[in-house]
């Protein structure tokens, strides 16, 4: 059994060959994300699953629990919440750029993860600046009651014990201005940086 969070390249890239080389394999994802596959790929639709969140179920030793991350950049995406080990896989949410490769968010100072969470999270999800606060508000605190023990980002190190800080950081998300991507004369600067020739 595979599950599959969303369609993006980064997360979906080896799914054939999975799938290929492990013949009898379930695959379980969202219906929009199939839909989404379905239209570049040849995917085997008799060997899916499909799961929404607030829904459960069963790998062959434990019962997971499917749950929508407060932030993504797919509308099909779908996370994980392994109620016997208290871990919340949050696909792209919780994500940071980090200064330097770290085992654990223990090793990056606070300044340096605050400003990197609040980079990749603006990045990834610009559409954030545009939300309800307290229906924001709603859905982090549906999570949040889960008491993740560690939190497993797709873009990120384990965050083991650094649960309240990252809803706390995620929280103000939305009171930030939108992100911008660089202009053409900015990404000329950047390729200079970059070492490109051109």
């Amino acid at each position: 059994m595979g599950f599959l969070t969303h369609e993006d390249r980064d997360h979906a890239g080896n799914l054939l060959p999975v799938l290929e080389a492990a013949a009898r394999a379930v695959l379980v994802t969202n219906y929009l994300t199939l839909g989404k596959l379905l239209e570049a790929w040849r995917v085997p639709i008799d060997r899916v699953v499909v799961v929404n969140p607030g829904e459960r179920f069963s790998t062959s030793d434990r019962e997971l629990i499917v749950v929508r991350p407060p932030v993504y950049d797919a509308p099909g995406t779908v996370g994980l919440f392994d109620p016997a080990t208290s871990a919340l896989f949050s696909v792209d949410a919780f994500g940071a750029y980090l200064p330097e490769l770290v085992r654990d968010l223990s090793e990056v100072p606070d300044d340096k993860l605050r400003s990197g969470f609040m980079d990749f999270n603006r990045a990834n999800h610009p559409w954030t600046a545009l939300v309800d606060e307290t229906k924001f508000g709603n859905a982090l605190d549906e999570l949040r009651r889960a008491d993740p023990s560690v939190i497993l980002s797709s873009h990120g190190v384990p965050a083991l014990g650094r649960t309240d800080d990252l809803f706390d950081a995620m929280a103000t998300l939305i009171a930030l201005e939108p992100f911008v991507a660089p202009n053409q004369v900015r990404f000329e600067e950047l390729k200079g940086e970059m070492g490109h020739q051109g």
